[in-house]
C-alpha cells in the first residue's frame, strides 16, 4: 500500500489506519459485579478510567480526604523537608464534643472531635513531617492533618483554600473542602473520580507511595512521648478476611454520615490500578468492591494490533530536484499491544529529516510517530529509502552554482578580515611611542 504525501516536512496523516487498525473513541469498560454505590477504577500509570459507577457524583469523602492533604503537602516542599521538625499547636490539637463542634456555629471545620481518629499528638510536641505523613494515612489521624496544614501554609483555613484552589487545577470539578481530616461537615464534598484523580497524582510521589503501603511503623520518640507503634488501617495490606496479596495502597475512611469509602490501590505484573469506593454500607462491601474492580482488571489479557506493515506500507514524498518520489519503508511491522479497557483512538505522524541528494538505498530519512488521544508519542520507528533517488540534471548544476558562489562569497570575506586584521597591526606597530621621564 503506497502512502502518497505531498508536504516533505511536517506531514499530518489525518485518515492514517486502513480498516483492520481503525481504532474506536472510547475504551470499553470492565464488566465488573461492584455493590458499591460509587465506584471508579483508574490505570496508575495512564490516568485512563476502566470503570465508573456514578463516580462524578459529590458527596461526603470522610477520612479520604487525607489523600488530598498529603498530596498538597508534598506538592508544596521539596524531599530535603520531610524530615523537617513539626511542633504542634493548639490549634492544631485541641476538641470538643462532636455536637459542640457541629451545631454550635463557634468552631471551625477543622476543629478535632473527642472520639475522632488521631495519633495522640500532644501541645508542644515535636514531630517530623516524615513521621506525622504516617500518622495520616496509616491510623488516619486529624492532629497530625491539622499539624500538617498549619506546617505548609502558615494556618489551617489558608492550606485548606489552597489545597481547593490546586483541586481545581489538576481537575477536580465536583470538590470543595471545608478541613485537611474529613470530619463531618455539609460542605464537604467530592467524587469517587476526583478522589481517583487526586490519587493518581500523589502515587508519583515517593514518600507517599511508601507510606501507604506500611503495615506498621514505628513511632519515634518525642521530647512528650516515648517510642510507640502505628497500626496500618487499610485491611487490604493485613492479613484477615480481606488481605488482598497485590494491596498496595491507600486510605480508608468512615464517619455516620459518610459510611465507610476506601480509596486503594493494587499492582501485579506491572500493571497499577487505583480504585475507589464510596458511600458503602459496611466494610465488607467496600472490600469486597475493590478487590472485584482489581481481579477484572489483572485477569485482562493484552491484545495486540498491527498498525503499519513492513511489506505491505511504503510512504512516498515528492522532493524538489528529484528523479522520483522518495518511496521509504520500515524495516519491521508497527504494532501496539493494550488492554482492552484501554484502548483508544490513535494518530499517526510522519517526519521526515533534512534529505540530501541523492538518496542512497537503505537510508533514513525520516520516522513514524504514533499518537495517542492526549497528543503523547506512544512509539516511533524509522523510515528508511526503498530505493536511491537521483538528482535531475538541472539541479546537480544549480547546487554546483550555488557552491561555487558560496566559496567566492567566503574567499571575499577572508579577505577582507585578513586586510582589515593588516591595517590594526600596522596601526598599532607605527603609532608613536611615549618616551618615560626618568627622575
Amino acid at each position: 500500500m503506497i502512502r502518497h504525501l505531498q508536504n516533505p516536512n511536517f506531514l499530518l496523516i489525518c485518515v492514517i489506519f486502513s480498516s483492520f487498525v481503525a481504532m474506536p473513541l472510547r475504551a470499553k469498560h470492565l464488566k465488573c459485579d461492584v455493590p458499591a454505590p460509587m465506584a471508579i477504577l483508574l490505570d496508575a500509570d495512564t490516568g485512563t478510567i476502566l470503570y465508573e459507577k456514578n463516580a462524578r457524583t459529590p458527596t461526603s469523602p470522610a477520612s479520604t480526604t487525607k489523600v488530598a492533604t498529603a498530596l498538597y503537602a508534598l506538592h508544596k516542599i521539596d524531599d530535603a523537608a520531610h524530615d523537617e521538625h513539626i511542633k504542634a499547636s493548639h490549634e492544631a490539637v485541641s476538641a470538643v464534643t462532636p455536637v459542640v463542634r457541629r451545631e454550635s456555629g463557634k468552631h471551625p471545620s477543622h476543629r478535632l472531635e473527642f472520639g475522632g481518629t488521631h495519633m495522640g499528638l500532644k501541645l508542644g510536641e515535636v514531630m517530623t513531617f516524615r513521621s506525622l505523613m504516617y500518622g495520616l494515612m496509616l491510623v488516619s489521624a486529624n492532629d497530625a492533618a491539622n499539624a500538617i496544614a498549619e506546617y505548609i501554609s502558615g494556618d489551617i483555613p489558608t492550606f485548606v483554600d489552597e489545597m481547593n484552589n490546586y483541586l481545581q487545577e489538576i481537575g477536580c470539578v465536583n470538590t470543595h473542602f471545608t478541613n485537611p481530616h474529613g470530619l463531618t461537615d455539609a460542605r464537604h464534598l467530592t467524587s469517587a473520580h476526583d478522589l481517583a484523580l487526586m490519587t493518581y497524582h500523589a502515587m508519583k510521589y515517593p514518600l507517599f507511595r511508601e507510606v501507604v503501603k506500611t503495615v506498621r511503623y514505628t513511632r519515634p520518640k518525642t521530647n512528650k512521648q516515648e517510642e510507640s507503634y502505628l497500626l496500618q488501617f487499610n485491611k487490604l495490606l493485613r492479613p484477615g478476611k480481606y488481605f488482598y496479596p497485590h494491596a498496595i495502597g491507600v486510605k480508608t475512611g468512615y464517619t455516620d454520615f459518610a459510611g465507610r469509602p476506601l480509596v486503594a490501590a493494587a499492582e501485579k505484573d506491572g500493571r497499577r490500578v487505583i480504585a475507589v469506593v464510596l458511600n458503602c454500607a459496611d466494610m465488607d462491601q467496600r472490600y469486597r468492591s475493590c478487590i472485584n474492580l482489581f481481579e477484572a482488571a489483572f485477569n485482562e489479557i493484552k491484545v495486540e494490533r498491527k498498525l503499519f506493515s513492513q511489506q505491505h506500507d511504503v510512504f512516498s514524498v515528492s522532493l524538489k530536484g528529484a528523479e522520483a518520489p522518495l518511496e521509504a519503508i520500515l524495516d519491521k511491522d508497527v504494532s501496539v499491544e493494550y488492554y482492552p479497557s484501554e484502548e483508544s483512538k490513535l494518530h499517526a505522524k510522519v517526519r521526515w529529516g533534512r534529505v540530501t541528494l541523492p538518496i542512497a538505498q537503505g537510508a533514513i530519512v525520516g520516522e513514524i510517530q504514533v499518537l495517542n488521544e492526549k497528543g503523547s508519542i506512544i512509539l516511533s520507528e524509522p523510515l528508511f529509502a526503498k530505493k536511491e533517488v537521483a538528482a535531475t540534471t538541472s539541479h546537480k548544476v544549480s547546487q554546483g552554482m550555488s557552491f561555487a558562489a558560496n566559496v567566492i562569497r567566503n574567499q571575499k570575506h577572508w579577505i577582507g578580515l585578513s586586510i582589515g586584521l593588516t591595517f590594526v597591526f600596522l596601526a598599532y606597530a607605527l603609532k608613536p611611542k611615549k618616551k618615560k621621564l626618568v627622575n
